[in-house]
């Protein structure tokens, strides 16, 4: 397949939003090309968008929440391995301050739901960081900045 050059240059940047409460993460359920798996709410970042200004509008627009961006817990990529996609995925830490998450305007996103961190354990979620994402919330998310490489699935 040929690409042209912009698409084949182009990096997406796709911030989430790690939102616990009472012991449960938040998730949203995508439906795409007859899958569905778990991930956690966010989106891409808009060109002039400050990443924290992305993180708060995506969840605003995905789940009908208003957040507070913490603190950057992990970083990781995920490169088709034909590349077609390059996707640069940030993860924060984030409080909940006003809202309970909803279906927003994305057709994609079909179920928003809080999960037990065992829960969580079972579902298929992309992209595939779980273990890690379970021993950093075992820690309280404390520890520095993790960078997970390649994630492509």
């Amino acid at each position: 397949m040929c690409l042209d050059k912009d698409q084949s240059d182009s990096i997406r940047i796709r911030v989430a939003a790690i939102i616990q409460q009472e012991e449960k993460v938040l998730l949203v359920c995508h439906e795409k090309d007859g899958r569905r798996y778990w991930m956690l709410p966010g989106g891409g970042v808009k060109f002039g968008e400050s990443l924290a200004n992305t993180l708060i509008r995506e969840l605003r627009e995905e789940v009908g929440v208003r957040i507070h961006p913490n603190s950057l817990v992990l970083v990781s990529d995920a490169i088709a391995p034909n590349g077609e996609r390059h996707i640069l995925n940030l993860f924060y830490t984030a409080d909940l301050m006003e809202g309970t998450p909803v279906l927003g305007r994305d057709p994609r996103i079909v179920e928003v739901a809080f999960f037990s961190w065992e829960e969580f354990s079972h579902l298929v979620f992309y992209p595939d960081c779980k273990e890690t994402l379970l021993e950093m919330a075992a820690l309280g998310f404390s520890n520095s900045a993790r960078y997970l490489g390649n994630l492509w699935v």
